[in-house]
């Protein structure tokens, strides 16, 4: 057969060495999407001192790229029912690609707007992988081994996580504050060796989009059927929400990512307040890097458990355990909190993914492309749910604010055990 660009019609084999590759290429796509994700964490506070911004216009960072992922789960959902994950994840990488080599004219003009648009146009292309490549991960072999697939490839997400603050602090030395000395040569220093690091990322991404365009990726087994019978059934997201289980687990997704990034933001702050005398911003922060490898550690420890346990029992107790740990954050019991706080996340790790692939269970072809939009849409959460704590915080305290995540991980935990189930048999 010669090679064609048709990226509606991968190959149909879903078992042995094809099958194997696409999980290798399309997982590697999860460490870099989480590198660069993580990238813009870290980058908020340097920007913000160089670029002289306030508190509010800094956050803007997170509100473009996680905006992006409310504004992009829609249309990639629609690309890959129309080309098939294939044509998702194209369009994903060059989408991401182009963001990154807008960062070069952002950063040679010190321009803020543009670099917020260059944020969100990479957020653009990491939202169209998200929504291909967690449901094709998921789909693509037995329906047993769903949430080990996807907490397997999610794991180098959070490696990726880790790997991006480490990029940023290899070239950021001592931050000078505006007005010192040496500020603007420090200045012209951090805008160019951000430009450098999104040169490299833009350069991999294309080479990796040219992989992807010659690679023909096997057929996950639901399409496959769909294909042959030629009826997809309802797959509009109002004919997913007649499933209750599917209903529950978009809201516990939003409420989810909500809690995750809402902890990471406020810990710093927390620790600052309960570890006690000696605690300087530079330990906070080295704990706040504690807290994101505990994280990933959590993932990759549980992933082998999911292959011979049910991933629901598994998350509805990792839940309750998290649960009970923020209450005790609540209680601010001075370094036991803290420490409580950085073990939470322990158990915390696998929520995302196997509420994911939870949510899409017995779900394939088509409304397996529209459960995951709507699955990645709620990643606004990330958005909402801190803001609705800082307000929280303002008003009442940190503490009180924390212990708003309790209910939360309770329902979590209930979704897990029951809500999971609900509508189950009959869909």
């Amino acid at each position: 057969m010669t090679s064609t660009t048709n990226v509606a019609a991968p190959e149909k084999n879903t078992t042995g060495s094809k099958a194997m590759i696409a999980i290798v290429l399309v997982t590697s796509l999860f460490f870099i999407w989480g590198l660069t994700m993580n990238l813009v964490n870290a980058l908020n506070s340097p920007f913000g001192n160089y670029m002289e911004l306030s508190s509010t216009e800094s956050s803007l960072l997170q509100v473009a790229y996680y905006g992006a992922y409310f504004v992009m789960a829609i249309p990639a959902g629609i690309i890959a029912k129309r080309f098939g994950y294939k044509g998702g994840v194209i369009s994903g990488l060059f989408l991401f690609a182009v963001g990154s080599f807008i960062v070069i004219p952002a950063t040679s003009n010190a321009s803020y707007g543009l670099f917020l648009f260059a944020m969100f146009v990479i957020a653009l292309g990491a939202a169209s992988l998200e929504t291909n490549c967690n449901p094709y991960i998921t789909k693509l072999g037995n329906e047993k081994g769903e949430s080990f697939r996807l907490n397997m490839a999610q794991s180098f997400n959070g490696v990726g996580n880790i790997v991006g603050p480490l990029i940023l602090a290899q070239i950021l030395s001592q931050t000078i504050a505006p007005g010192k000395e040496g500020f603007d040569e420090a200045k012209t220093k951090f805008l160019s060796d951000t430009q450098h690091i999104y040169i490299v990322i833009g350069i991999v991404l294309v080479v990796v989009l040219l992989v992807f365009a010659f690679f023909k990726l096997p057929t996950p087994p639901g399409d496959e059927e769909e294909a042959e019978s030629g009826a997809s059934g309802d797959a509009s997201f109002f004919g997913l929400l007649k499933r209750p289980y599917f209903a529950l687990g978009v809201l516990a997704e939003f409420i989810f990512i909500g809690l995750q990034v809402a902890g990471m933001a406020m810990f710093s702050a927390y620790a600052l307040k309960h570890w006690g005398p000696g605690v300087t911003a530079g330990l906070a922060a080295t704990m706040l890097s504690i807290l994101s490898l505990l994280f990933t550690i959590g993932r990759f420890v549980t992933t082998p458990l999911m292959a011979k346990f049910d991933p629901a029992k598994i998350l509805g107790v990792y839940m309750t355990i998290s649960a009970a740990l923020m209450f005790v954050v609540f209680l601010g019991l001075g370094k036991i909190s803290v420490i409580a706080f950085l073990v939470a996340y322990l158990f915390i790790s696998i929520g995302y993914p196997t509420i994911f692939s939870l949510t899409l269970k017995g779900i394939k072809g088509s409304a397996a492309k529209t459960g995951s939009s709507a699955l990645v849409m709620s990643i606004v959460g990330a958005a909402l749910i801190p803001l609705l704590l800082g307000v929280i915080q303002d008003a009442a305290g940190i503490e009180i604010a924390l212990l708003v995540t309790v209910p939360g991980f309770l329902y979590l935990a209930w979704y897990a055990f029951w809500g999971s189930k609900i509508g189950l048999k009959e869909a």
